[in-house]
């Protein structure tokens, strides 16, 4: 009998490890095969939706409704990456999952807090945001290692003629075949327009934009560039300069750049990032500006319809490979 119940004791102390522990905070539910890492992936996430929340929106949030459900995978050899996935439905947004895998140091210096990040932003607009924007802004609170990457990314891509015009790249609302790009290109015009005003500002001049449907108002307005051309060019020139930062840029800097258009059909091996991919709803069409767009803007969502947004290592192209791209001069 005591034999019976000394196994039955083993069986409960090692249930935690079979079948993965299980830690909740108000608003996480993290699941981690370690109970102590999942308490610390818990805690870590509690904070990061406080800081981040006062970063950006200047206030802390209320508790969401029902907690995000967090499946947490961590091995030293684990490429960092996720999926997150919630819904907009009627000015409401809920049904918060995350997957996220990496290695400890990675997770908790920058998966973790970019995926947090995208959640401020859903809770916050209550509305999907342009590709750039939203990756951008989630980018920049990554560990300066893997900013420095973003950095480094982009030049090269630049450099190779796979840049994306301003007018085109405000306009997406998924992700382009080639992917890197966007995503590197997202990042460094957050830094660049964060360097000039901080992050409530960037906030403010998404929500202006997404409400009046007129990004060249909304650059002009909030940053002093008259419209998406000059913004790209004055981006352009920081680039050129090396992205510093802790001064202010100059918004007329306007050398020119090269506008070329790409009809190759290459399929380029798709890289593993944290992307976020939402399915059912069309955004906003770029104001005017003085760049040719090669894709019509859609319609956006009747009010009261459901937009699902899910983060995914494999987004979804938007169109053919035929698209207008920088050309940057050495």
């Amino acid at each position: 009998m005591e034999a019976r119940f000394f196994r039955a004791a083993i069986v409960v102390a090692l249930l935690p490890l079979l079948l993965g522990a299980t830690y909740r905070t108000p608003n996480f539910v993290i699941r981690n095969k370690d109970p102590h890492f999942a308490q610390q992936m818990g805690q870590a996430a509690e904070q990061y939706r406080r800081q981040l929340a006062m970063e950006w929106l200047g206030k802390a949030m209320p508790d969401w409704s029902q907690p995000c459900t967090m499946t947490v995978e961590d091995g030293p050899n684990l490429g960092a990456g996720g999926a997150t996935t919630f819904v907009f439905d009627r000015g409401e947004v809920f049904g918060w999952r995350m997957t996220i895998q990496g290695s400890r140091e990675r997770l908790l210096d920058s998966v973790l807090p970019h995926e947090v990040t995208h959640m401020v932003f859903a809770s916050h607009f209550r509305r999907p945001l342009p590709r750039w924007a939203d990756e951008g802004g989630a980018s920049i609170v990554e560990h300066p290692a893997e900013k420095a990457k973003h950095r480094q990314m982009l030049v090269e891509f630049l450099k190779n003629k796979r840049g994306i015009a301003f007018n085109r790249m405000f306009a997406m609302t998924e992700y382009p075949p080639d992917v890197m790009p966007l995503y590197a290109q997202g990042y460094s015009l957050a830094e660049f327009l964060i360097e000039r005003g901080g992050k409530r500002k960037y906030i403010q001049f998404l929500g202006d934009g997404l409400q009046s449907n007129q990004w060249s108002a909304a650059v002009a307005r909030h940053y002093g560039i008259q419209d998406l051309g000059r913004l790209q060019n004055t981006w352009l020139a920081w680039v050129k300069e090396g992205m510093p930062t802790g001064r202010p840029q100059q918004p007329e800097a306007t050398p020119p750049a090269t506008m070329v258009v790409s009809n190759s059909e290459a399929k380029l091996p798709r890289p593993e990032p944290n992307l976020i991919y939402h399915a059912g709803h069309a955004g906003a069409a770029v104001g005017d500006d003085t760049m040719v767009s090669v894709a019509a803007a859609t319609a956006p969502s009747p009010a009261g319809s459901q937009a699902v947004q899910t983060q995914t290592a494999h987004p979804q192209p938007i169109e053919p490979a035929r698209q207008i791209i920088l050309e940057w001069g050495q």
